[in-house]
């Protein structure tokens, strides 16, 4: 009987066209194939075995941690099909599932409420994470995951790694340089930094001319002052009863507003959807003319605000006056706009703190996977609507669900980096 060697074609020279690290080292190394006419990655005997190692580490680690049962199917609906069919009779065994949909390794579980299908999502994560950790094919590769704030009602959750520019499914994040976390622009922060002017003793409130400084870098170059202590402004308008609705959120002069987490925030705790950015014309409407002079202290009646976590405990602090040409110095929080709400929307930004006390630096993150989390009762889902039950009332009830996909492509390439 004759012998076969496997086909493992290892080159010197890396294919032309492709500027993934991953991709260029599978192909050296004879594991795959690379077609440069239309970008397609193709998995030779040695990467598929490897591959495929990954794919069932992930479900045994999935199914044995928290119960994902896998199961060979080709589609969502498929799995919904076989949850309504089995629930009522093998209860929490018949919740979660996962299945292999081409390189990716799906997954669809669902509870009773919200908060226990976040803690699942965690649960999920931090699994595939162990999977991984044990694995030597994705060669001592560094994978975390990264919660990420959305519109929508949930929690969304990233399978990310550092990676090179150039790489498949990159975006931009940052790491922090001390303790290694990866985050999103939109991940949430949670903690308020500390402020520039912690220890000093709170100064008078007064309004100071500021002509032409409609700009936080145009009033830190009048005023010879830092960002960090000046409170940045964004007018926003939103939709709610019927009517448009002034937004103010206000931030520490060197961050940004998060459209995601302010979005969030309006929707659960003002009813208010369709967060967009006001024009010139909405402004002078709404709320004057304040356009570059807008402040937390003395805002028109009816404008809804809220401040980030960032001006939390802010002393002396620059921000805007309510009328042009004008700022006020020697705001402090919680004295003088302590009435307003404080939360989380900001993005993160390179320089900010971690929670560990470092700095964030901008780099690429590669996402290898993503699950969301959604409160079917707040957000329905088109091919999920059908999902649901009724209660001791006879009411109809929805279940939160936990879905998404590990990609195990992107586990390779992120591994062989």
């Amino acid at each position: 009987m004759r012998g076969y060697e496997t086909l493992l074609p290892k080159t010197d020279k890396p294919p032309a066209r492709a500027k993934d690290p991953g991709v260029v080292n599978l192909v050296m190394s004879g594991e795959a194939a690379y077609n440069a006419k239309n970008g397609e990655l193709v998995f030779l005997p040695e990467g598929e075995r490897k591959r495929r190692e990954v794919a069932d580490a992930l479900a045994s680690c999935l199914f044995q941690q928290c119960g994902l049962q896998h199961v060979g199917c080709g589609s969502d609906e498929a799995v919904f099909s076989i949850a309504e069919r089995y629930v009522r009779d093998w209860g929490q065994s018949a919740t979660g599932f996962c299945y292999d949909a081409g390189r990716d390794a799906r997954i669809l579980a669902w509870n009773a409420d919200q908060a226990s299908a976040e803690s699942k999502a965690e649960r999920v994560m931090d699994a595939a994470l162990g999977a991984l950790r044990g694995m030597d094919i994705i060669n001592g590769s560094v994978f975390s995951f990264a919660e990420e704030v959305t519109e929508s009602s949930g929690r969304a959750f990233a399978l990310a790694s550092k990676c090179e520019r150039g790489a498949e499914r990159a975006r931009g994040g940052f790491i922090c340089a001390s303790c290694g976390t990866l985050m999103l622009p939109d991940s949430p922060i949670g903690f308020a930094p500390p402020q520039p002017g912690d220890g000093e003793a709170e100064g008078l409130i007064e309004d100071i001319k500021t002509p032409g400084a409609d700009t936080i870098a145009e009033l830190c170059q009048q005023l010879g002052i830092n960002a960090r202590r000046t409170i940045k402004a964004m007018l926003y308008v939103a939709d709610g009863d019927g009517h448009r609705n002034a937004v103010a959120a206000f931030v520490r002069g060197d961050r940004n507003v998060s459209m995601n987490k302010l979005s969030k925030w309006l929707k659960a705790e003002r009813g208010l959807t369709g967060l967009r950015t006001a024009d010139k014309a909405e402004l002078r409407e709404l709320v004057g003319e304040v356009a570059g002079y807008c402040g937390p202290v003395g805002l028109p009646l009816g404008v809804v605000v809220v401040c980030d976590n960032s001006v939390a405990g802010a002393k002396n602090a620059v921000a805007g006056a309510n009328r042009p040409g004008y700022h006020k110095k020697n705001c402090c929080h919680p004295r003088d706009f302590g009435h307003h709400p404080i939360t989380d929307i900001a993005q993160i930004a390179a320089g900010a703190q971690c929670r560990c006390g470092g700095a964030y630096e901008a780099c690429e993150i590669r996402e290898s996977g993503n699950l969301r989390v959604v409160d079917l009762a707040q957000t329905p889902l088109e091919n999920i609507k059908t999902l649901s039950c009724r209660d001791k009332d006879g009411e109809r009830v929805y279940p939160a669900v936990c879905f998404g996909a590990l990609s195990t492509e992107g586990i390779m390439l992120a591994g062989n980096e």
